[in-house]
């Protein structure tokens, strides 16, 4: 049995929760397949085709023209031949999602879970501003682009991590450990979490050292976890379940590194953020080559689960605000 960072807090059920109006979900597949259909392309005018990005959500269609494509500027017509020239170009990225991450059954249920995930956190913090939930094609620009009232996801990120065109894509921005979670079972979670982590930046410690970036890491999992209740551990980090179990029978090991005084509260940030990136192993002391990456972020998970099982009576507002290290550290014990 893989232990570890259970929760014991109760189920947030999801039955009968009302999301407020202005979220809600968009597929922009289905608005290219209007824009580009032959029909649509032969009997209106570059003009027309361009309100009619306009007129279905004017928000992101600025964001994605020019923020994600960088096709051009949003409010000129002539954006619209970059678009088309992307479509043609894009054919095979677009189809291969129109089988794997956007078919109708997976984009149901990665929909569903996102859904019940929102439904959780509006119970926790009902005053939080929820995004609308747009899946895209990004031209693997972007798997996930949280940016003000829009949660866009990138479908072409989420193709499976086998699918021949994610083999062909350049081994420097696409290198193994990479490919391997470019999973459709990954959507949701991998939506959240980054959604979390710019909704919630205000739970970061005023130092930004490892101890505030270890603090600020638990929180955002803790939730995630509570979100994603019947999703293993391991699966909410995007590790496999070896890497979870490494991490677990080595925590001891882990803390030693980290525990020292001067990499707590005085490590160079270079130094701090090797603990939190992406990579084939965690680039950190004396760790070995076979541990997993992103250790920090399974450490500061630890650290707040143990600081929540002390305090199972302080609500969800105080615990995401609560920077004191010293206090929290206390509650932790490898």
């Amino acid at each position: 049995m893989l232990c570890g960072c259970q929760t014991a807090e109760p189920r947030l059920d999801t039955e009968g929760i009302e999301l407020p109006e202005t979220w809600g979900m968009l597929n922009w597949m289905d608005v290219l397949h209007v824009t580009q259909d032959d029909n649509n392309q032969a009997n209106l005018s570059r003009g027309e085709r361009w309100r009619q990005f306009q007129e279905i959500d004017p928000v992101f269609w600025k964001l994605w023209s020019e923020d994600i494509l960088r096709a051009g500027p949003a409010n000129d017509s002539a954006t619209v031949d970059v678009i088309d020239l992307f479509m043609r170009e894009m054919r095979p990225m677009l189809e291969a999602i129109d089988t794997t991450s956007g078919s109708p059954a997976i984009l149901s249920r990665e929909q569903k879970r996102l859904e019940d995930a929102f439904k959780r956190v509006h119970q926790l913090q009902p005053h939080l501003a929820l995004p609308r939930i747009v899946w895209m094609p990004s031209g693997f620009n972007y798997a996930i682009y949280p940016e003000g009232p829009i949660l866009a996801v990138g479908l072409d990120w989420f193709m499976g991590a086998t699918h021949p065109l994610h083999q062909e894509l350049p081994p420097a921005r696409f290198p193994a450990y990479r490919l391997a979670r470019m999973r459709p079972d990954l959507m949701a979670s991998s939506a959240f979490r980054g959604w979390a982590l710019v909704a919630h930046q205000g739970a970061m410690g005023p130092d930004g050292n490892m101890a505030d970036q270890l603090i600020y890491w638990g929180k955002i999992m803790t939730m995630v976890q509570r979100c994603f209740p019947d999703d293993e551990p391991w699966q909410l980090m995007d590790w496999t379940a070896e890497e979870w179990q490494w991490a677990v029978a080595n925590e001891r090991l882990i803390w030693r590194e980290l525990q020292p005084q001067d990499v707590m509260f005085h490590g160079i940030p270079r130094d701090v953020s090797r603990w939190f990136q992406e990579g084939p192993f965690t680039r950190a002391g004396a760790l070995p080559q076979d541990c997993p990456d992103r250790l920090g972020v399974f450490m500061g998970w630890r650290i707040m689960e143990a600081y929540r099982g002390a305090h199972r009576d302080m609500d969800h507002s105080t615990y995401m605000a609560t920077t004191s290290a010293p206090e929290i550290l206390r509650t932790y014990r490898p």
